[in-house]
C-alpha cells in the first residue's frame, strides 16, 4: 500500500458554479494544509450530470481548464496558485458511471499542486478563506472563458515553518487586447511573452513576443 494524498474531488456544474464541495470528503466545503502536496481533481457537468464525450478541437471543444487561488472573490492581483491542463491531456472520454463510482480514470481533469505552491502566506492566521476559480478556456475561433466553479476555499496552517513565495507558473493564459492568449514565462525576468504562430510563406514557427507582462 502507498500513501498519496487524498484528492479534493469537485463536481465543477455550469449551471451551480458556486455549489463548492469537496465529494471525497462528504461533501464538506474543500480545505487543504498550507505546504502540503495537494491533488483537486474535477468533473464537468451540467444540471447535476456530467458532460461526457466532450470535444478537444472544433467550436465548443474544450482547450484547457485552469485552477486558480486568489485572496478574495474580486481580487485582481495574478493568482497566489495557478494550474492549466490542456484539453489534450484531458480525459474527456470520462463517463458516468466512471465519475459517480470514482473508479478508474476518476475524473475530467487533475490538477497537480506541489507543496512549494501551497506554502502561501495566511497572514499570521491559524486558517483562512481564500477563492478558488476553475474555468475552462474553449476552441472557438474567439476562445470563450466559460466560469466552471468557484467559491471560499479553507486553508490550514501546515508543517511548513514560514511562509515562502510560491513559483510562478511556467505557462499561462491571458488577456492581451482583448484576446485571450497563451505567455511562457521568462525565469530570469519574472515576465510572460506571448506565443503565437507566425506563417511565412506557408511555413509555421512559434513565436514569443518581446513585449513582456
Amino acid at each position: 500500500m502507498t500513501l498519496t494524498p487524498l484528492p479534493i474531488r469537485l463536481f465543477c456544474d455550469v449551471a451551480a458554479p458556486g455549489n463548492l464541495n469537496d465529494l471525497n470528503r462528504n461533501s464538506q466545503p474543500p480545505s487543504f494544509y498550507r505546504g502540503d502536496d495537494i491533488e483537486i481533481d474535477i468533473g464537468l457537468g451540467e444540471n447535476g450530470s456530467l458532460l461526457t464525450s466532450l470535444a478537444s478541437s472544433g467550436a465548443g471543444g474544450v482547450a484547457s481548464v485552469t485552477c486558480q487561488l486568489f485572496q478574495t472573490e474580486n481580487d485582481t492581483d495574478d493568482p497566489m496558485m495557478s494550474c492549466t491542463v490542456l484539453g489534450s491531456a484531458m480525459n474527456l472520454s470520462l463517463t458516468q458511471t466512471e465519475w459517480t463510482n470514482n473508479t478508474t480514470p476518476f475524473y475530467h481533469a487533475a490538477f497537480i499542486f506541489p507543496n512549494s505552491q501551497t506554502a502561501i502566506s495566511l497572514n499570521g492566521q491559524s486558517s483562512i478563506n481564500y477563492w478558488l476559480r476553475i474555468f475552462a478556456t474553449t476552441t472557438d475561433t474567439t476562445p470563450k472563458v466559460i466560469t466552471l466553479l468557484e467559491g471560499a476555499i479553507n486553508i490550514k496552517d501546515g508543517p511548513i515553518s514560514s511562509a515562502s513565495v510560491p513559483p510562478l507558473a511556467q505557462f499561462r493564459f491571458y488577456t492581451v487586447a482583448g484576446q485571450i492568449v497563451p505567455q511562457l514565462l521568462d525565469c530570469t525576468t519574472g515576465l510572460y511573452h506571448t506565443l503565437a504562430i507566425l506563417n511565412d510563406a506557408g511555413t509555421l514557427t512559434l513565436q514569443l513576443s518581446d513585449t513582456g507582462y
